[in-house]
């Protein structure tokens, strides 16, 4: 009895390992899900801008609600499959009228926007925790707008980490960051948040230059700042 016993327990389990053979292998995450491409795809935004310019005496912000949705899909002149993005703004009536038209592609390789006719190389796949990329690697040309060419070297800073803001939650999220620190007279400062199966739900940017000078009709250093900051957060969100 107890050699029969023995005996199909060694078949179950050989039967077990077989099965198991037989199984597909799971294809591996390399995070598309963090760049949706699907028509009627949406996000509402806080959008909170501020600028300074204390040469000038000029100070001011502006905040106001902004929409992006994916309201297409088409082929480029490379042949690629894209999308266009409407983003929209509230006027005074408190209805939705368009702005901007911006366009986006993905690959296996990478997820690209076009911004302000600038393009953007947003998320390197596979994603992974200090994966590194020059965001504006994809720029027109420098002649144009040196600022918007410049090299911004970013990486993954968090990756399928939890979030939450004070409208929404996701229990998976990835941080893309800038690499080089903001040093005594330049900041530059760069975070884009996305979550899985939305998109980007948080940026913050920072920009500034900062010069300190000797006044000599008060005998006091005085430290002037010119720059700007821009905070966007996800309000909102869903698919039509």
């Amino acid at each position: 009895m107890e050699t029969k016993l023995i005996l199909a327990t060694f078949m179950s389990a050989a039967l077990l390992s077989s099965c198991k053979k037989d199984e597909p292998a799971t294809d591996p995450d390399l995070g598309f899900g963090y760049f949706p491409t699907a028509t009627g795809t949406w996000v509402e935004y806080q959008v909170d801008s501020l600028w300074r310019d204390d040469p000038s005496n000029v100070l001011d912000s502006v905040s106001y609600r902004l929409l992006e949705r994916i309201v297409e899909q088409y082929t480029d002149l490379e042949g690629r499959a894209c999308q266009r993005i409407h983003r929209f703004v509230r006027d005074e009536a408190g209805e939705w009228v368009i702005r901007d038209v911006w366009s986006a592609t993905a690959d296996a390789y990478a997820a690209e926007r076009s911004e302000e006719n600038y393009r953007k190389l947003k998320l390197s796949f596979p994603v992974r925790l200090d994966r590194r990329w020059d965001i504006n690697a994809l720029g027109t040309s420098a002649v144009d707008d040196p600022e918007e060419n410049d090299e911004l070297e970013v990486e993954y800073a968090e990756v399928d980490v939890p979030w939450s803001n004070a409208s929404l939650s996701f229990e998976r999220t990835l941080l893309v960051k800038n690499t080089v620190p903001a040093n005594f007279v330049e900041k530059r400062n760069f975070e884009e948040r996305y979550a899985h199966d939305v998109g980007m739900v948080e940026k913050y940017q920072e920009e500034t230059n900062t010069q300190t000078r000797f006044d000599p009709a008060t005998n006091t250093t005085v430290v002037e700042v010119k720059g700007w900051r821009l905070r966007m957060t996800a309000v909102a969100y869903g698919t039509e």
